[in-house]
């Protein structure tokens, strides 16, 4: 049917057929409204039609009234027909594959939902954002219908949405996966599932899936499978979370009674955690060696302490990375914390003490209480020691200038044994001395004697 009114837009005339489709429909006669819809985006030949005919095929508020149309008053060929028609264009949407497969499956045609899956997602591939709702709603269609009896082919079904997905949309199909094979599988392939997972999520998403890897170990293995797990996840997090599955592998460790095992691990953390961003950290180390420890590994957490403090001291933060505000931990004190294990193995109270056995004595002031005290001391100390390099300097160089070019060497040895002679206490800097020749007259008759001998 040619338009009598020239339309400049194809849109225009899909608006006057939507209202005549509406009309009819306020009649109450179905099968008018039902033709009138099928016939505005039915095949125009190229011969009678024009720009604005052509684009009718293509109308997205056509579409969807004649979808709507065919599955509440045609029959179920027909449907099928115009979802068919529709893949074939390349107009249809994800929403639109999801409701024809969701359609199919209705009228129980299980395969060809399938199928329309398949069409949709070639149509729609990753990284399209309609392709993740496309593999959920087929997964969960395909794994609701066989219910685990075909296994092999559910698991080719994961294997290729992983493979096309991209890491930041992975992780809710990695956790369906490991579900799946919990649930119909085999343990070892779920654990393996989750496995990947944790070296194919973005770094944000690494912890929380090292975490729900960890809790599957220890719900399927024991608590003592989770050893290398927590290696590897210290190695492959970033430091705050490094330093949290740290504290987590420390208190695993401890519940096993493994003393000098949770000790190393808060020893390894203790290099991630700034003791002003992770006060918490450093809370937990104090209330384990106050519990576990003795005085020597309590004295070794403080020095470990000012270890860290000293390899943070250049790193600046601002408020909000600090989270000023926040509820501090309120710790036991140094002093209380070496009382209490004092009383706890009958020992006498080494703050009381003056020093203490198998420890070097401090050096350091009682007043020396922060790092920023020891930098003011050290650039004190670097001042005053480049002053007096300084004042050395020129007075070398002043007394180079009156020295000769080369100095002489005096060897005052005695020729029978070696012994040094009487003149050790003159001066050896001493230098341009002249020799004369003494008159005869002078000795007298002692130089005649001696000549005549």
């Amino acid at each position: 049917l040619k338009p009598e009114f020239n339309f400049r837009e194809s849109d225009d005339l899909a608006q006057c057929y939507t209202a005549w489709v509406e009309m009819e429909l306020r009649a109450e006669r179905w099968d008018d409204a039902l033709s009138i819809a099928r016939r505005s985006v039915a095949h125009v030949p190229a011969s009678s039609s024009t720009k604005v005919t052509k684009g009718l095929s293509k109308s997205m508020r056509l579409w969807n009234l004649l979808l709507d149309l065919e599955e509440s008053l045609g029959t179920m060929q027909t449907t099928k027909d115009a979802y068919n028609r529709l893949l074939e264009l390349k107009v249809a949407t994800p929403p639109h594959v999801i409701n024809f497969a969701s359609y199919l499956i209705e009228k129980k045609y299980f395969e060809e939902s399938f199928t329309a899956y398949e069409r949709g997602l070639d149509m729609f591939s990753f990284p399209h954002p309609g392709a993740k709702a496309l593999w959920k709603d087929y997964l969960s269609a395909f794994q609701k219908r066989y219910s685990g009896t075909k296994i092999h082919r559910m698991r080719e079904l994961f294997d290729r949405c992983l493979e096309s997905c991209p890491p930041a949309d992975s992780s809710h199909f990695f956790i369906a996966y490991g579900k799946f094979e919990e649930d119909f599988g085999l343990t070892k392939r779920a654990l393996g599932v989750y496995e990947r997972m944790c070296t194919v999520v973005p770094a944000e998403e690494k912890f929380t899936s090292y975490q729900l890897y960890i809790a599957k170990t220890i719900k399927y293995l024991g608590i003592t499978a989770t050893r290398p797990i927590y290696e590897s996840a210290i190695s492959a997090l970033e430091d705050n979370s490094a330093a949290q599955i740290c504290r987590d592998y420390a208190k695993m460790e401890a519940s096993l009674q493994e003393i000098d095992r949770a000790r190393t691990a808060f020893t390894y953390g203790a290099q991630l955690a700034d003791p002003r961003r992770n006060p918490e950290y450093w809370g937990e180390w104090h209330a384990f060696e106050v519990s576990h420890g003795n005085e020597e590994t309590f004295r070794e957490m403080l020095r470990v302490k000012r270890g860290v403090q000293a390899a943070f001291s250049t790193v600046n933060y601002n408020a909000a990375e600090m989270g000023a505000g926040a509820p501090q931990q309120e710790n036991l004190t140094n002093e209380e914390a070496m009382r209490m294990i004092a009383a706890r193995e009958g020992v006498d109270d080494p703050t009381s003490k003056e020093s203490t056995v198998g420890f070097v004595q401090a050096k350091r002031s009682a007043e020396i209480k922060d790092l920023d005290e020891v930098e003011r001391r050290a650039a004190k100390l670097r001042k005053v020691t480049s002053t007096f390099v300084a004042a050395t300097a020129s007075k070398e160089e002043n007394k180079s200038a009156d020295d000769y070019d080369e100095e002489i060497d005096i060897d005052d040895e005695d020729d029978a044994g070696g012994e040094t002679s009487e003149d050790d206490g003159v001066d050896a800097n001493v230098q341009h001395i002249k020799t004369k020749a003494v008159p005869s007259a002078v000795f007298g008759g002692l130089k005649a004697q001696e000549t005549t001998q």
